[in-house]
């Protein structure tokens, strides 16, 4: 009978140390500097499959006023039957104190258990006043001028004022056809009557700047042979002056082709037999190729350059829309460079 008595009470002893739970806190290290860290670690030996809740501790809900919780991770282990649930905290504060961190109250299936209270110092950093002297203040540093600060915003600014130029050159351009368009439309085709009675005023003009009257009598001459040529359909430029009579001979008045003997025999004698004239017979012999040309000219409206043709107009508005739309872009280009190159220097100069 006693025998059972032993066995029974042995089986109610391990049932109640079975069923028995054991809580505990402990810090790893009980004094840190400000900013550094420790850790709270609750600790639970509880039967498997027990529950089990911890504090729920956050930034805005601290374990004690002035520590501050950083993070927090769970663990458990199993032995012999049993578990080993763990539960860290990381802690730090910033303030020198000694701070209380309170008992902690787990509750186990339905059942608070708590923990014992805990001590955590928190230290200022020691400064050694004897060998650490405190120093003045340092003075103002002047920046050292570097070429490889400076270089990229001198290359943007001058890419910035080529463009500039290119600009300015396609606005000249564009000017200009402008200004030829107007011309064009405004000009007029002489007649070769016109063409001659032109070139001979100037002869005239020009008359004392001659060195050798070969030149002048070659000048009047040429200017004749030109009118000839264009008004009469013959090559006089390449023709002598019999030639040009012979052809001349049924298209004007025997008095016109007898007077322009005279001129071409006068204008022979001084180039190739070195004749000279006087002031008086120089200005005859103008005068008589001019009344040829008076008496011979024909009526006619010369014709006027009013205007181009489709295509050519077509194409020189495309031209100028495109050379307005580079214009547009380089002048923005440029813009956009300047303003960014002042920042640039402006900063480095700040």
């Amino acid at each position: 009978m006693r025998k059972y008595i032993v066995i029974i009470t042995l089986l109610a002893l391990t049932a109640v140390c079975q069923a028995q739970t054991g809580v505990k806190a402990s810090l790893d290290t009980a004094r840190i500097l400000i900013g550094g860290q420790a850790h709270l670690v609750i600790e639970a030996d509880v039967p498997r499959g027990a529950k089990v809740f911890f504090p729920n501790y956050t930034r805005t809900k601290p374990v004690a006023p002035g520590i501050e919780i950083l993070k927090g991770s769970s663990s458990t282990a199993e032995r012999s039957g049993r578990q080993l649930v763990r539960r860290t905290y990381t802690l730090t504060a910033w303030e020198a104190k000694r701070y209380t961190i309170p008992a902690q109250e787990i509750v186990v299936n339905g059942k608070a258990d708590r923990t014992r209270s805990l001590v955590l110092e928190v230290r200022t950093i020691p400064v050694d006043t004897v060998r650490n002297t405190p120093m003045p203040p340092d003075d103002i540093q002047q920046v050292p001028f570097s070429w490889g600060e400076w270089l990229p915003v001198m290359l943007l600014g001058a890419l910035a004022l080529v463009l500039l130029g290119v600009a300015f050159c396609l606005y000249r351009i564009l000017r200009n056809r402008k200004i030829g368009r107007k011309r064009q439309k405004h000009q007029r085709i002489l007649s070769p009557y016109e063409k001659a009675r032109l070139e001979l005023e100037e002869i005239r003009a020009r008359k004392r700047m001659y060195a050798e009257q070969k030149a002048y009598y070659t000048d009047v001459t040429l200017a004749l042979r030109t009118y000839l040529a264009q008004r009469f359909g013959i090559n006089a430029l390449e023709m002598t002056s019999g030639d040009i009579l012979e052809s001349l001979d049924g298209q004007c008045s025997e008095a016109d082709v007898a007077r322009l003997r005279e001129v071409f025999d006068t204008a022979d004698l001084v180039k190739f037999a070195k004749y000279s004239t006087g002031e008086n017979e120089m200005d005859f012999y103008l005068d008589s190729v001019v009344r040829f040309i008076e008496r011979t000219k024909k009526e006619e409206i010369p014709a006027a350059v009013t205007g181009v043709d489709g295509g050519e107009e077509a194409r020189d508005s495309r031209s100028r829309k495109v050379l307005r739309l580079a214009i547009g872009l380089l002048v923005a280009a440029s813009v956009a460079l300047l303003l960014y190159t002042a920042s640039e220097a402006y900063a480095l100069l700040m």
